[in-house]
Order: structure tokens, then sequence, then C-alpha cells
């Protein structure tokens, strides 16, 4: 959630970076490992995105402001000329780009554009829209590599898919989750363009179900012929969400999947594809392949999910096809979690949702470290498998709304310190809520013997002759503190963006 303290973050951090370094990237090596060795015409604003997003990570850049900064970088990048500006290389397909020449332009840009942004009286217009856009959603994220040689997932949070791409329409949050497998050429390539072709289609701003539907399309059928010529043997399964005012959008291909919880409830959004599936399985077969069981099922005895972008050698039995699905929203949304399967295969869907209350409830709403309790949940039960985890807050819901701030009149018992562990305000909470409740519901005293008199209590005296002090029952804190509101929600946590290719980071 962007806010006036974000806004002068990034100004700070603009003016730091000018005052170090001039218009240019000026060292001989690339701050970034290029993995793709060409790029198509219609790659280079997704890749040109990812690059400039990464380097502007590795520079300690605001989130959000190198989500806006990157993407008016890569336009600038994709106005140039290539056949003017960069070696091309030609192919059945037509010309491909060079990608480390269009890379080196891009961190050129990064520096052109901050000393051009810092030299400006104030930040673009377009710049305050997007950070100081009121989200009633917001989003934390966790991802770990596990066991795993490679980490091989992505994911991507942008709040504002409408105003970071300056298109029309109301506000559009996009979510996202994919899980690589056999390289990350087919994670990468996702990561940088689906939400661009989604954004793409012709039916976006009316039906963002069938924009999902045809962006995944898309994308799958790019990177089939990006791989049938490079010869790349890798996929990747993909879940999103589209969060509008009045609409959750789903779309997936393969087995990772998002969840919803209304009322700190699990509801079922989505049917994960693995081979085993009746209908899937029918599918294959249909097709002429097959489903073994191979210490899991899989496709034709290799994939064990029966539909990916990519993987272009196992088609058409591993299909690109997504299951898309829409939801009409009716405030009762607590969250969506979003996650790839090393999540899934060690903790059921209605148990992560229990997972997070029980972890909202004790320790305030606080959606990165939410994400990472998961995270960590699952490796503690011995997933083997990569895991990342995104958990998207409904600020309006019923779990966030019930850790708003207590009223003034209903100041704590047991007032928190704001600089305080999670571990002891979920203590200092307890301990407050079970004496509040002893208040409420007292033991009734017994009653004395008729023949002694109890003083009263507001007038009888001590031993030196001082006014009694006041019984803990009746304080409303602690002597000697101040009665402080209690706040359990963190806001300080920025939205994840385009930067988690940690591989490609030097």
């Amino acid at each position: 959630m962007a806010s006036d303290e974000e806004m002068e973050g990034a100004v700070t951090w603009l003016k730091k970076f000018c005052t170090d370094n001039t218009d240019r990237y000026e060292k001989e090596e690339n701050p970034l490992r290029v993995v793709a060795y060409y790029v198509a015409s219609q790659e280079i604003m997704g890749a040109c995105m990812n690059w400039a997003a990464s380097y502007l990570h590795k520079l300690e850049c605001p989130l959000n402001f190198a989500l806006v900064l990157s993407y008016h970088i890569a336009k600038e990048v994709e106005l140039l000329d290539s056949s003017q500006n960069f070696t091309q290389h030609d192919t059945d397909q037509g010309s491909q780009t060079v990608a480390a020449e269009v890379a080196r332009c891009v961190f050129n840009k990064v520096h052109q554009v901050c000393c051009r942004w810092h030299a400006a009286p104030e930040l673009p217009y377009f710049v305050k829209e997007y950070m100081l856009d009121d989200h009633k959603i917001f989003a934390g994220a966790c991802a770990d590599q596990n066991r795993r040689k490679k980490m091989e997932d992505r994911h991507i949070c942008i709040p504002n898919l409408n105003n970071l791409l300056q298109l029309e329409g109301k506000r559009v949050s996009y979510h996202a989750v994919y899980d690589g497998h056999g390289g990350i050429d087919a994670v990468q390539y996702t990561l940088q363009h689906l939400h661009l072709n989604i954004a793409k289609s012709t039916h976006y701003l009316l039906e963002p179900a069938r924009a999902i539907e045809e962006g995944f399309i898309l994308t799958d059928k790019n990177f089939v012929q990006k791989a049938n010529r490079e010869n790349l043997r890798s996929g990747t399964t993909s879940v999103v969400i589209m969060i509008t005012s009045t609409h959750l959008h789903v779309g997936w291909v393969g087995d990772s999947q998002a969840i919803l919880a209304r009322n700190s409830t699990h509801i079922d959004i989505m049917t994960p594809h693995k081979p085993d599936r009746e209908d899937e399985k029918k599918r294959i077969e249909d097709l002429g392949g097959c489903v073994v069981w191979f210490g899991a099922w899989r496709v034709n005895g290799t994939l064990s999910v029966s539909r990916a972008i990519g993987d272009a050698s196992h088609k058409p039995y591993v299909s690109g096809q997504p299951d898309v699905k829409s939801l009409l929203l009716d405030g009762t949304e607590d969250f969506v979690v979003i996650a790839c399967d090393g999540l899934w295969d060690v903790i059921p869907p209605w148990e992560a949702v229990e997972l997070v209350v029980d972890y909202v409830k004790d320790f305030g709403v606080d959606a990165d470290a939410t994400a990472k309790h998961l995270v960590t949940q699952a490796v503690d039960r011995g997933s083997q498998d990569n895991v990342t985890v995104i958990i998207v807050f409904f600020e309006d819901g019923p779990l966030v709304t019930s850790c708003k701030p207590q009223k003034e009149e209903e100041s704590a018992i047991f007032p928190i310190p704001i600089a305080v562990s999670p571990e002891a305000r979920a203590i200092l909470e307890r301990l407050d809520r079970s004496v509040r409740g002893a208040q409420e519901s007292p033991e009734p005293a017994a009653k004395p013997p008729p023949d002694q008199e109890v003083p009263n209590m507001e007038t009888r005296a001590t031993t030196n002759g001082s006014r009694p002090p006041t019984p803990r029952s009746e304080r409303t804190t602690p002597r000697g503190e101040t009665p402080q509101k209690q706040d359990c929600i963190s806001r300080g946590v920025t939205p994840h963006g385009l930067v988690t290719d940690t591989a490609e980071v030097k």
C-alpha cells in the first residue's frame, strides 16, 4: 500500500542515485547476467522491464518506484529503431535482436531517466498517480529455494496494472506465481510477458477472464516458437489472479494453486491440472498419449503436470490452454493465498487458511511475515521443492477489520510499546484479553461472617496514614504507564514487483 512516506523514499533514493552516478552506465561489464541470446520485437518490452527492474532492485530502489520507473525505461527502449541501434540476427521467423545489446541500452536508460527525473522540478504526474493510488488490497510474498539445486520459481505482484501501463479503466491488481521445470527459460519468459500479453488483449477492459485466457495462449505460443528456434526444453506452471473492485479472476495451467478465504473459511476457487485428474487423463489418452505411475502420475512417463507454458517437446499432450474462473466479491473475502506445489504438497488448502488466520490473530496483519510463516511451515514439514507464496489481504475484509486499532475509549489494560517483537506482542495481547475477560465476569466475593465488618476500600487508612493504592482490578493500565492505542496492523511492507530473478543478479 503506497503512501506519502513511500514517495519521500523514492525522491530520497533518486537524489542519492544521481549524486553517486552519471547519466550513463560506465562499467565495461553488465551488472546482470542476461539469460537470453536474442529477443524478438514482441519480446522487447517485457524483457526490458525485467532487466530494468532487476537492476533497480540491485541498486536498492524502492519497489513500487522501481516498477513504474522500469516501465517507462522499457517504453523508451521499445521506441528505438532496433535495426539501426542493435545487431540483428535473421531467422525463418523474422529478425531477432541481440539481447545483450538491448540490455546494455536498458542499463544506460536507467541512468538517463533517473537523472532526467531528478533534474525536473517534480516527479512526473504518472509516478505520483501510481505511487499514491489508494489500494484496497495489499500483498506480501516469500520464496525459498529450499533443498533444490536451483531456484526455478518466480512471482510478481503489481498493485495496479492499468495505472502502471497507463491504460484506461479502473484499478486491476495482478499477482502470479510461476513454477518452472527443466530450466529457467520458460519461467523467466512467462514472468516477463504474461501480464503484458493479457493487457494487450482487446477484451482486457470489458472481459478480463477472456483476456487472461488469450494472454496464456499467446505466451505459450510465442515461447514454444522461441523454444523450437533455440532448442529450449523447459516449461512452467502458472497461476494468476486479477482483482477488480467487483470481481476476482483466476487463470491457471498446472499444479500451482490459489485459494480464497471468506470469513476465515477456506473456499476452493480452482482445481489444479494433474495427470491423474480423470478429465485430464482422458484428454491426454484421446490425443494418443498415456499417463503412467513413475513415482508420481506422469504424462508419457515424464512430466507430473498435464498443462504448462512451454514444454515444446511434449505438445500437445501437455497443453498450454488455461482454465479461467471469475468470482463476484461480496465483502466477506479475507485473503487469497497463491503458491506453487512446494507448499500444497505438504499443507492442504484448508490448513493453510487456518495457519494464516491464527498467525494474524496472534501477530497482526503483516503480509510479508505471514507469507514467510507459510513458507517456513512447508519447509519444516519436509517439502523438497522450491516454495513460493503470495498472500493478498483485503483491507475491508472481516479478518483485517477485526485487527484494526481499538477505539480510544477501549484502552488496553497492558499497553503495547511500539518497539516490541511479534512474540512479545502476542503474549501481551493474550494477557490483556484474559484480564479483560476476568473483569467482565468476576467471581462472586465470599460473604463475610456476620460478626466481622469489612472496612470500605475508599475510606480506610493505611498504616502510614496515606490513601491506599487503587486495586489492580480497578486500574485500566498498570501504574506508571500511559494508555496507548493498540495497533496490530503493519503497513510498512511494499508489494513485490518484477524483481524475483536472483539468478540473473551477479
